[in-house]
């Protein structure tokens, strides 16, 4: 079954090393997330603390 979603979300494929990928799933499953999700919010909480440091500026 093909489920589709609709989204405004931009797609991305990324390679990740498999143990690193495992580890991420287990923690999205503890969270209640999907894998997605869980990405998703690591890299904006990223982006907020490079900002907050200065390293990245608002454009």
């Amino acid at each position: 079954m093909v489920s589709s979603v609709v989204t405004a979300k931009k797609r991305m494929s990324l390679y990740l090393d498999e143990a690193l990928k495992s580890d991420l799933e287990r923690l999205a499953k503890i969270r209640k997330r999907s894998l997605s999700n869980l990405i998703e919010v690591l890299c904006e909480e990223e982006l907020e603390r490079a900002r907050k440091d200065g390293e990245l500026k608002d454009a």
